[in-house]
């Protein structure tokens, strides 16, 4: 996969911005609170803040050194950017729209925005005006206007941001096809840590003009560097699975729960499980309510300010479950040891 690599640094409408990072995934997520800095920056590698000094490189393009006076100008990126509130040509219809975002690609344009409305399922709004669309429509029609330009990378700016949790829910499976069918690189912003641990490869975390933590998003957004704003984000552990009948259900990775109701045997979802939900126990337990009780490793423990996270090692999904700092101690939740995760059916919750 061809590198990304960031070392922009400079003041932007008074905001101080200081990146240094570079990554080989494909799927990278802008994570942070709002005003950290991740529109400012998105809008630094597409090449609308000249006054930022740096190498910008993306897909494995130089874009921008200041040291070897490069500057690309915008036009000229290659990059299809969705910005937070995208915008329609209102004189043209739909099919209008993506033929503009189709010229830029030249010869090639055709398939890219062939593929575009079949991953995105435009074809019955090819036609409509722009008016006539609901908000969550608006949005893949820009985002498949963006890659109807055949970019080398495509950057997404809060895609899912000014959506209810209904639009969400439908969005939210075209940006999943767009991940994994169309094979570009993709920098995502977002501060909701659950759309970060399901789109992303790799997080990175920004605050206050600043990367603090890079690395997988399971792993990252559980971290001490980023607990501070994560518990008010409301961080939890995000869990793929399928139905295996009744109220059975198994994640992608083979780990088994029993959930609150009866699904249709096949059906996928995903599930929530706030690591506060999750209760360790040294020595096995008796008959108990909670429907889910797992023998797990700890993997690893952090405590900082009273309070600790704990990586658990299922032999299938990680986990990660949060008690007090004297909790971690009088269990001895140290690295290796064994211990049981006890997890009530009502604490998996679909998102």
């Amino acid at each position: 996969m061809s590198q990304t690599e960031l070392l922009l640094r400079g003041t932007a409408s008074g905001f101080q911005l200081d990146v240094d990072a570079a990554w080989s995934e494909r799927v990278a997520v802008l994570f942070g609170p709002s005003g950290a800095g991740k529109t400012t920056l998105l809008e630094a590698i597409v090449g609308l803040r000249p006054e930022m000094r740096g190498r910008v490189r993306v897909a494995g393009e130089w874009l921008e050194d200041s040291e070897r006076g490069l500057f690309v100008p915008v036009e000229a990126r290659g990059l299809g950017w969705v910005p937070q509130d995208p915008t329609l040509l209102p004189h043209l219809s739909v099919s209008g729209n993506l033929r503009f975002g189709q010229r830029r690609a030249g010869a090639k344009g055709a398939a890219w925005l062939e593929r575009a409305i079949e991953v995105l399922e435009l074809g019955d709004l090819l036609g409509r005006g722009v008016q006539e669309l609901s908000g969550g429509e608006r949005r893949r029609v820009a985002l498949a206007r963006a890659l109807a330009s055949g970019p080398r990378a495509i950057l997404l700016d809060e895609p899912l941001a000014a959506l209810d949790l209904a639009l969400r829910a439908r969005v939210l499976p075209f940006l999943l096809r767009v991940r994994d069918e169309l094979g570009l690189p993709m920098l995502y912003i977002t501060h909701d840590p659950n759309e970060a641990m399901l789109i992303g490869d790799v997080a990175l975390v920004l605050a206050a003009g600043r990367v603090i933590a890079l690395g997988p998003p399971r792993e990252v957004l559980w971290s001490q560097a980023v607990l501070p704003f994560a518990q008010a984000l409301g961080v939890e552990n995000v869990l793929e699975a399928r139905s295996i009948g009744g109220a059975r259900v198994e994640t992608l990775r083979g780990l088994r729960f029993v959930v609150p109701a009866d699904l249709p045997t096949g059906e996928r979802l995903r599930l929530g499980l706030r690591a506060e939900e999750i209760l360790l126990a040294a020595e096995p337990l008796g008959r108990i309510s909670a429907r889910n009780v797992l023998a797990v490793t700890v993997a690893s423990c952090e405590v900082e300010a009273g309070q600790a996270l704990v990586h658990l090692d299922t032999g299938a999904e990680p986990l990660v479950a949060r008690v007090t700092g004297a909790a971690a101690e009088a269990l001895a939740l140290e690295r290796g040891a064994k211990v049981y995760a006890v997890i009530k059916a009502q604490s998996l919750r679909p998102l």
